[in-house]
């Protein structure tokens, strides 16, 4: 029954019962009774309970009213109306009916509260999720030993720490440490540390070797270096302090470009996204080699290798801008804005979006990687070429 009719049967129902109805009301009560189908109800909610609670009402009012009415004296046609029986008969049958069309009222905008309070509740909790804040990456990092287990870095302390052949794996002053014992180790066992979106990390390599590695990027290793190299895998972004050794040279592998090294300090990223493998070197001297191809590059120096084969040789580098992660800071010089955001989504651990965003757009500046995401946009949209929306952990780049 709609609203509209059961306010109707509301009324001519309270009019009966006052005595005030006419004869023509009350046979429009009777109509509107006889016409209440359970068939017409609709569901106003995303929920039927509500919905349920209300048909079992009006069955069991309607089942009610009709045995009452199947049990009193019939009228026959022409008959008046009797002050007796039948009087007591219809006051307690449209009391019933009344009843149940107010019931039907008040569960109508029960339900109709519902939908609204529930619609808020959702945009509420929306807005919760959209608002809370999205902070910016920690110190965090997983170990997968050699039997293919993994350490969670970022909860674990020393005494949780393994043995790995003669190597010994602690946890100091946040970064993990490979402290090989004399002896050496028979078999050669390799460790890899791995970072997600969101984290970065430390280790210090069985010779001494310092690396940082950025989010999203790993670093393949053995417990203990031998032979007559120092031979390492990474994938992503790092940035190597290497002990020198004359005897055993550093190389770095990251796909099929190899960096060797006697002892130096250089930043390698390889990020699949970026199309291309960068090594800068800022102390010492590197080889860098592809295949046949090889290239010795001076402090101050890059090499690139894009996707297609391309190779080029950057002899003016801002390398305070390619090491700034490792220094915990966004640094960018006339940056397109993709660029910008593919670092930002590492970072933070969010997805990007663009709506009508030219690809020609370049930014500059110098931002804290310790800023909570808006403070870090807001800094961004001060130039006035792009505005950003953060939708939970989405954020969104427009004109």
């Amino acid at each position: 029954m709609s609203s509209s009719k059961a306010q109707l049967l509301a009324s001519l129902a309270e009019k009966f019962l006052a005595g005030e109805a006419t004869q023509a009301e009350e046979e429009q009560l009777h109509q509107l009774y006889d016409s209440w189908n359970d068939d017409e109800e609709e569901v106003v909610t995303d929920t039927e309970q509500p919905e349920v609670l209300r048909a079992e009402i009006f069955q069991a009012l309607k089942e009610r009213i009709n045995a009452e009415r199947a049990a009193s004296p019939k009228r026959s046609p022409g008959q008046e109306r009797s002050v007796g029986s039948g009087h007591s008969y219809r006051k307690m049958f449209w009391r019933s009916v009344a009843a149940a069309a107010v019931i039907a009222v008040g569960l109508l905008i029960y339900n109709q509260t519902v939908v609204k309070k529930g619609a808020a509740s959702l945009e509420q909790k929306a807005l919760a999720i959209n608002n809370q804040p999205v902070v910016p990456g920690k110190d965090k990092a997983t170990l997968t030993l050699a039997d293919g287990s993994v350490v969670d870095l970022d909860s674990s302390d020393a005494s949780r720490m393994a043995q790995q052949g003669d190597t010994r794996i602690r946890i100091k002053d946040g970064k993990i440490v490979y402290d090989p014992s004399k002896a050496g180790s028979a078999a050669t066992v390799y460790n890899t540390i791995t970072t997600s979106r969101g984290g970065q990390y430390q280790v210090v390599l069985p010779d001494g070797t310092r690396v940082w590695l950025n989010a999203t990027s790993s670093i393949k290793f053995p417990v203990a270096f031998a032979g007559n190299s120092r031979v390492v895998e990474v994938s992503g972004e790092a940035y190597f302090e290497v002990a020198k050794n004359p005897a055993m040279p550093f190389i770095a592998k990251v796909k099929d470009v190899e960096v060797e090294v006697l002892g130096t300090h250089f930043d390698v990223m390889a990020y699949g996204e970026e199309g291309k493998i960068a090594t800068t070197l800022l102390e010492g001297s590197v080889r860098v080699s592809k295949g046949r191809e090889k290239y010795a590059i001076a402090p101050g120096q890059q090499v690139v290798w894009s996707e297609d084969g391309a190779f080029s040789l950057n002899t003016d580098v801002d390398l305070e801008e390619v090491i700034a992660w490792k220094n915990g800071k966004f640094h960018f010089n006339n940056v397109d804005i993709k660029t910008i955001m593919r670092q930002i989504a590492r970072w933070y651990d969010v997805d990007v979006a663009y709506e009508n965003v030219a690809e020609d757009i370049r930014l500059g500046g110098v931002v804290s990687r310790k800023e909570d995401i808006r403070q870090l946009l807001d800094y961004f949209e001060v130039a006035g070429k792009v505005r950003f929306r953060v939708e939970g952990r989405k954020v969104i780049v427009s004109k």
